[in-house]
């Protein structure tokens, strides 16, 4: 049972995505166990509204948040809130996958949305986000982290390719662009403009999740029209492009506009193409705006009038951050005008008598952010792709056949499709760590995961017994392990936890106190947000250059639990030499 939905500041039902034992359970709460339709969103609003309420009371006037709920037939109901608008979840998952999930939808609904979610009322976004949530856990890529595919021959290729089709990308008046190549959820190659910013690693999850909705919606053409290629994707324009919102700002939320393409080279090899909108500064500067206006809403709900005068100057710092960043940007000038009056009739009302209550005056300003947030969903910008995905098509064909097979999943190093090199490392780990089936290693800073190929195992573990024992791994890790070791059946599973500054490992001064750790958010979200934050407890004032890994050991049950943690412990340090002198063939046993 699962359901996601959203719902607006009236408590209105904006988003709905269920299966149905969720309708069947609403039934019988409905006391419409046979024949009573209750499929209608309003009659959903109905039943969940008490919940919600209380949820927003408890919230807003008491400062008493709560983030989920557990009942006694195992359902579990989590909740997150953003912009007046509530987030839920129910289903029989953990809490902790629950909660995952949820932020994963909150930042999926602002990677296409931005800070305008009233967007959602449109069929065509709906269906776009339906699909986003679909395919979070198609790929085979784990929670939190993305895979590259690193064979040397066709990264180099994929690469030099990209830079001679970059001559014929015209996006002018924009200056600025990525192009990338995506292999099922794995990135093969990018190649940057120059002056570019950097994509962060949440924005590699976002597009992998993007191309995997088109692969799926390309594949399902296909069976079809077997002559299908590039059709058009009905959440997408015409030309299969939109305005997407990547990551900015000291928070990492998605604000910052981008327009993005997509083309099919050939089944599950995918041609992106971002586009800056150069709004970058705007959408930040609005972003944390619209952030500390929610939160002074909230406090003159509360009356807590002591944190209101340091709010308000937060509040019209960043306002004039964003005046400078619209005029920068040549955006029109009323705009700028308009924000600046609204925040002078709202610290008037605030520290006077006045005609208007802060309430009022605080709803004109929303008003007045919500025109600067239609300026951020520019037009799209029409590229002709043809001739460039037709040049591309050229140039890598020596290389698809290898690529479509490297797509599959459990793709075997010994099929013969792959340099002697790869097969010949994997059978190093296995002779030197006997009894070792599968490990997952995962730097948690940059978002990137190594894992050997699961083929030669595939009788003994399956891709969702791996999820389900990296699921178990975070969840002991959160309580504040620095490592686990469990038994799963007949296997000995083995989890552990390490800081690194600039390489080296870092010991904390002070490891972070178990509950502290517990009121982080659930590890593995696509931001990163548990592991940011983690960083931030572990190392207070002194975070710069540390990052956080993982690893994660898959033994036989027969081997003894000692000789597992060894094997852990040889393989943590061993790693290095296999990621650190040969990336490449490392990345390869994705």
């Amino acid at each position: 049972m699962k359901a996601v939905l959203i719902f607006d500041s009236v408590n209105d039902l904006l988003f709905s995505k269920w299966d149905e034992s969720f309708l069947s359970r609403m039934k019988s709460f409905n006391g419409q166990e046979k024949d009573g339709n209750i499929t209608d969103n309003n009659h959903i609003s109905q039943l969940l509204s008490p919940i919600i309420t209380s949820q927003r009371v408890m919230a807003a006037q008491f400062s008493n948040t709560y983030t989920s709920m557990q009942c006694k037939d195992n359902t579990t109901i989590v909740f997150d809130e953003w912009l007046d608008h509530v987030f839920m979840i129910i289903s029989e998952d953990n809490v902790d996958d629950a909660h995952r999930e949820l932020l994963d939808c909150k930042t999926l609904v602002q990677h296409i949305c931005g800070q305008n979610i009233n967007l959602i009322h449109s069929t065509t976004y709906q269906e776009w986000l339906s699909v986003l949530l679909e395919s979070r856990d198609k790929g085979d890529s784990i929670p939190g982290a993305s895979g590259v595919i690193g064979e040397s021959g066709a990264t180099g290729a994929a690469l030099n390719a990209l830079r001679t089709i970059s001559k014929e990308i015209k996006c002018s008046p924009y200056q600025h662009y990525h192009i990338l190549l995506f292999v099922g959820d794995k990135m093969l190659a990018l190649y940057s403009s120059r002056g570019c910013e950097d994509l962060m690693p949440p924005d590699l999850i976002l597009l992998s999740v993007q191309c995997v909705a088109a692969q799926e919606y390309w594949k399902e053409m296909r069976e079809i029209d077997v002559t299908s290629k590039n059709a058009h994707l009905p959440w997408l324009s015409q030309e299969n492009s939109a305005i997407v919102h990547l990551c900015g700002g000291s928070s990492g939320s998605p604000c910052a506009p981008h327009s993005l393409h997509l083309a099919e080279i050939a089944p599950r090899i995918i041609f992106a193409v971002l586009i800056d909108m150069e709004m970058r500064e705007v959408g930040i500067a609005v972003h944390m705006s619209s952030q500390i206006l929610s939160n002074l809403r909230r406090l003159l709900l509360q009356r807590n009038l002591e944190v209101l005068p340091n709010t308000l100057d937060s509040l019209e710092a960043t306002l004039k951050k964003t005046t400078e960043a619209l005029r920068k940007n040549k955006a029109n000038s009323a705009l700028c005008t308009r924000l600046t009056s609204r925040m002078l009739e709202l610290r008037k009302s605030c520290t006077t008598t006045t005609p208007l209550t802060p309430e009022t005056t605080a709803t004109a300003l929303h008003s007045a952010l919500e025109s600067v947030i239609e300026h951020l969903k520019p037009d799209i910008p029409s590229l002709k792709l043809e001739h460039p995905v037709k040049e591309l098509r050229s140039i890598l064909t020596p290389y698809l056949e290898f690529l479509r097979i490297k797509a599959s999943r459990y793709f075997s190093l010994e099929s013969g499709e792959t340099d002697a090199g790869s097969s010949l490392t994997l059978h190093k780990y296995v002779e030197e760590f006997p009894g070792l089936i599968h490990f997952v290693y995962i730097d948690r800073t940059t978002g990137r995961f190594l894992a050997p190929d699961m083929a030669d195992c595939v009788d003994m573990l399956t891709h969702r017994t791996v999820r389900s024992t990296l699921s178990t791994a975070m969840r002991a890790l959160r309580e504040g392990y620095g490592a686990a070791v469990w038994r799963r059946g007949a296997l000995h599973v083995c989890a552990v936890r390490w800081f690194e500054r600039r390489g080296v490992p870092a010991r904390p001064t002070a490891p972070p106190h178990p509950a502290a750790v517990r009121a982080l958010p659930p590890p593995a979200d696509m931001l990163g947000a548990h592991h940011r934050q983690l960083i931030e407890l572990a190392f207070p004032n002194d975070s710069q250059g540390v990052s956080a890994k993982e690893l994660v050991c898959i033994h036989l049950g027969l081997l003894p639990a000692a000789t597992a943690v060894q094997q852990a412990r040889r393989l943590a340090h061993s790693v290095y030499e296999f990621t650190g002198e040969n990336p490449a063939v490392a990345s390869d046993l994705l």
